[in-house]
Parts: C-alpha cells; sequence; structure tokens
C-alpha cells in the first residue's frame, strides 16, 4: 500500500490508497486485496475491530508515457460500516 488513512473516529471511513504507474486501476485495487493490506482494520482474533467504519481501497494508475497526464481512480468498498 501507498497510503493508509485511519480515521479519527473510530466508526468513520478507512482508506487504503494503491498507486500504480503503466498499470490498471484493478491491479491496485487487487494488491489491496491480495496483500490483505484491511486487516489492519479488523483487530485481533477473537475480539471486536477497533475500526467499524467502511474500509475502502482506492486504486489511482496513471501511463508515464501519457503527455497529458490523464489518470483513472476506482474506489471499491472492502467492508461495510458494522
Amino acid at each position: 500500500m501507498d497510503y493508509i488513512f485511519y480515521p479519527f473516529r473510530k466508526d468513520d471511513d478507512a482508506i487504503i490508497i494503491e498507486l500504480k504507474v503503466n498499470h490498471t486501476v484493478e491491479e491496485a485495487i487487487e494488491q489491496i486485496k491480495d496483500r490483505q493490506y484491511a486487516l489492519r482494520f479488523m483487530g485481533k482474533i477473537g475480539q471486536k475491530p477497533e475500526y467499524t467504519g467502511r474500509i475502502l481501497a482506492v486504486g489511482i494508475a496513471y501511463n508515464k508515457e501519457d503527455k497529458n497526464k490523464r489518470h483513472a481512480c476506482k474506489v471499491e468498498v472492502l467492508r461495510e460500516r458494522l
């Protein structure tokens, strides 16, 4: 993950951001899922999660060769509010 935003209020949204160069936003989201970055918000086994808001995965991608600096962004909810 490139950035992770822990909410100040435990019931607000937590955000995980993955930035990709010369890849797709889908690949960025898939990396967040594959590496299980959301586990940071789930709490320890057998305990209630400390963070109860949604967990959002944000993929941002751009092509280095694009002279117009266009980019793509996708937001996916990994977990709804508890």
